[in-house]
This record gives C-alpha cells, structure tokens and sequence, in this order.
C-alpha cells in the first residue's frame, strides 16, 4: 500500500505550517473515501455518506483488498 495520504499531511504541516492535519482516512481498512452530503426523497435533513476509494486519490495504485468476515458482497445483476 502507498504512503501517499501520510506524504500529504506532512506536507502540510511542514511547508504550510499547520500544526495538525488529517487526511480522510477509514481507520481500520487505511483507505482514503470521499464524503457525500445526501438527502433522501421528501425529507429536509442530509446527512454524509461515505464512499470507500478503491485506488489511492494521489498516485492511483490500487489498494490492497482484504476479506472480511461477514462482509456484505454484491448483488448479483438480475
């Protein structure tokens, strides 16, 4: 797995001067996700919804797929 995400925030911290930064990371897969504000059909509220990246953002190199017990698989298409 690329190190790339660690790269950036300290990037951040060393040539931007921040004293803290967190890039969005899962913390037990290690892989990055985008976040979606979404709202459903007849209601006001949103709320976020994440999605798993399946490559890394930075260079593209696929992250490493681990199986899970009990993890849901897809649907087959009817």
């Amino acid at each position: 797995m690329c190190n790339c995400m660690k790269e950036l925030e300290q990037k951040f911290i060393e040539k931007l001067g921040f004293e803290e930064a967190n890039a969005p990371v899962e913390l037990l897969s290690g892989r990055a996700y985008l976040s979606f504000a979404v709202r459903e059909a007849g209601k006001n509220k949103t709320k976020q919804m994440p999605m798993l990246l399946s490559k890394c953002p930075i260079c593209g190199q696929e992250y490493e797929k681990k199986e899970t017990p009990g993890a849901a698989t897809p649907r087959e298409s009817r």
